[in-house]
């Protein structure tokens, strides 16, 4: 199995806990390949002895931010780095097939089952971003995708062989230079407007976000099946922060802990998650009891 994260060293730590709850979470032996702008040796030695304690491997890639510098920065909680995973086939060779990650995501149960979905004739696979597909039709007319699905790009299984046989890096610069005065989600949409037909559109079980849990909870618009594999924290409330309320953000804390008893982790690590309140605590609780009990969400 292979998957992609792009990171630079702010997001280090929360990295490591995304793959964390990876690994914890699927037994087949993983090869992470890490699309790196400027992650320190401390955090990538940490990151390495993690992953060497479940057997699985990690390859940092060193990526040029000044390669991106052009594309343009319209959402300040998202950096260029993202932007890298446009030109993987640079960066990667020799594999077919692989699932990218944001590194603001929880996995709660084993990746085979997305693993194993067939994308021989498609770009790729990923989930719909009910966020702009229910609520904001005017702007996918406005980028080119009217009558057309829109993913979120936080998840994606990825056909490598199609990407460099349609030389999809060119096609984002083509597709940007076009559009670039009306595009608000950066690679996102970049992504959407170059593979528009040539997506396999999966249950948002794989990449649960937000405005999926609204959807459910006060409209039943949509059908998700449990339990949700990854909690995506898409939006500025991420899941180091005491304001978040996204299912499982709780977990995060949690997974740095118990990380912390497999391997020597820097205190510092603790000062990148804000301190939880006992009462927020509580909210937590109650809220995932709600969830599971009349929504069915868990």
């Amino acid at each position: 199995m292979n998957i992609i994260f792009s990171s630079d060293n702010y997001y280090a730590t929360y990295l490591a806990v995304s793959i964390f709850s990876i690994i914890k979470n699927t037994p087949e032996k993983i090869n992470f390949y890490i699309l790196d702008m400027k992650i320190n040796q401390e955090n990538k030695t940490i990151i390495n002895n993690l992953a060497s304690a479940y057997s699985c491997k990690v390859f940092f890639l060193p990526v040029c931010e000044a390669d991106f510098q052009n594309f343009p920065k319209t959402i300040d909680y998202i950096s260029l780095a993202t932007y890298a995973r446009l030109n993987l086939t640079k960066y990667i060779k020799n594999i077919e097939k692989a699932i990218y990650i944001d590194v603001d995501t929880l996995t709660n149960s084993s990746l085979q089952e997305l693993w194993d979905i067939d994308i021989t004739n498609y770009y790729l696979a990923a989930c719909r971003d009910t966020f702009i597909d229910v609520k904001n039709e005017a702007y996918k007319k406005s980028i080119g995708l009217e009558g057309y699905s829109y993913f979120n790009a936080g998840i994606l299984l990825i056909n490598l062989n199609k990407w460099k046989e349609e030389n999809i890096f060119q096609k984002s610069i083509n597709w940007m230079n076009k559009y670039n005065n009306v595009m608000k989600y950066q690679d996102q949409d970049i992504l959407n407007g170059i593979c528009k037909g040539k997506v396999k559109f999966i249950n948002n079980r794989f990449n649960f976000t937000p405005t999926d849990r609204g959807l459910i909870k006060k409209k039943n618009l949509l059908h998700v099946k449990m339990p949700i594999i990854i909690s995506h924290y898409c939006g500025p409330s991420k899941f180091w922060h005491k304001k978040c309320s996204h299912l499982n953000c709780h977990i995060g804390n949690l997974l740095l802990k118990e990380m912390d008893k497999i391997i020597d982790i820097p205190s510092s690590w603790y000062d990148h998650f804000e301190k939880i309140p006992f009462l927020i605590k509580i909210k937590r609780l109650r809220k995932r009891i709600k969830d599971k009990l009349i929504y069915g969400i868990y």
